[in-house]
C-alpha cells in the first residue's frame, strides 16, 4: 500500500511537471539534491545570468518558493523530485544575503535571505528558465 502511495504521488508530479519519465524529470540523481561545491571559503556558489541567479558551477537557474517560510523548506520528498534543493556544505558560512540553513533531513541548504534556493528538474541547460512562475509559487530570483 505504501509503495502504491508512493507511486501515485510520483506520477502526480511528473503530470503536473509535464514530464513523461522520471528521467526527463530528473536526469540521472532521483535523490531530490543537487551538490554543488562552494568556493574555497565555502561561501554562496552563486553568479548571475540574463537577469537572474544562477549556481556558479553549471549555470543553473535558481528558483524560490513561496510555501516556504524563513530558513525552512516546505518543499517535501516528492516535490524535491521536480524542484532539487540547492545544498550547502556543512561547514558552509553566510556571506552578504547568502546563508545555509539545517533541514529537516539533517543536511544543508542555500538560502538567499532567508529563502530556501531550489534548481528545476525540467531546466535541462544553463539559461533555461521553465519554472519561472510555476503554479504561481515557483519563481526565479532576480539578479539585482
Amino acid at each position: 500500500m505504501k509503495r502504491m502511495l508512493i507511486l501515485s504521488a510520483l506520477t502526480g508530479v511528473l503530470a503536473v511537471t509535464g514530464c513523461s519519465t522520471l528521467k526527463d524529470a530528473v536526469g540521472q540523481d532521483t535523490s531530490g539534491m543537487h551538490e554543488t561545491h562552494s568556493t574555497n571559503a565555502n561561501t554562496a556558489p552563486v553568479t548571475s545570468k540574463n537577469g537572474v541567479l544562477v549556481d556558479s558551477a553549471n549555470h543553473m537557474t535558481l528558483y524560490t518558493y513561496d510555501k516556504d517560510s524563513m530558513n525552512k523548506s516546505d518543499c517535501g520528498k516528492v516535490c524535491l523530485v521536480a524542484w532539487p534543493a540547492f545544498m550547502a556544505p556543512s561547514d558552509a558560512k553566510a556571506s552578504g544575503k547568502f546563508a545555509p540553513f539545517k533541514r529537516e533531513d539533517g543536511k544543508y541548504q542555500w538560502a538567499m535571505n532567508g529563502k530556501p534556493l531550489y534548481f528545476y528538474a525540467n531546466d535541462t541547460k544553463a539559461g533555461d528558465k521553465n519554472g519561472d512562475d510555476k503554479f504561481d509559487v515557483w519563481h526565479v530570483v532576480p539578479a539585482n
